[in-house]
């Protein structure tokens, strides 16, 4: 849809184009960072992955031994560990990550990402 501009007297006004919503993209990109940056905003990820997602993702590192990133909670903290998965049952998986080893129950796990693909070097 266009406007009639024919009545201005400068070509310049006649020519417009309007941008539309473009000319509002900045404000509404400070409006939600300053939302999302206001310390009382809390992102709950307890909800972010079900079951079946969990362990899709855990025997997928399991089988094909790779890095896994995993975040989980841990008296009422969340904490972050990469490693490998050397234990799988049905309610825990056990990581072997650099400093130590966790066992951590599939119901404290919050995300999981696959980091990368090891080569056996046995």
């Amino acid at each position: 849809m266009s406007v009639d501009r024919s009545y201005l007297p400068f070509k310049s006004a006649r020519e417009y184009q309007d941008r539309k919503m473009a000319k509002w993209q900045g404000f509404f990109l400070s409006e939600h960072t300053t939302a999302l940056n206001k310390p009382e905003q809390v992102i709950d990820f307890s909800n972010a992955l079900s079951l079946a997602e969990k362990v899709l993702l855990i025997s997928q590192a399991y089988s094909n031994k790779f890095l896994a990133d995993i975040t989980f909670l841990e008296n009422d903290q969340t904490k972050n560990i990469k490693g490998f998965i050397t234990h799988l049952s049905h309610e825990q998986i056990g990581i072997q990550a650099k400093e130590k080893y966790y066992f951590i129950s599939l119901e404290e796990i919050l995300m999981i990402s696959l980091a990368e693909a090891i080569e056996n070097e046995d």
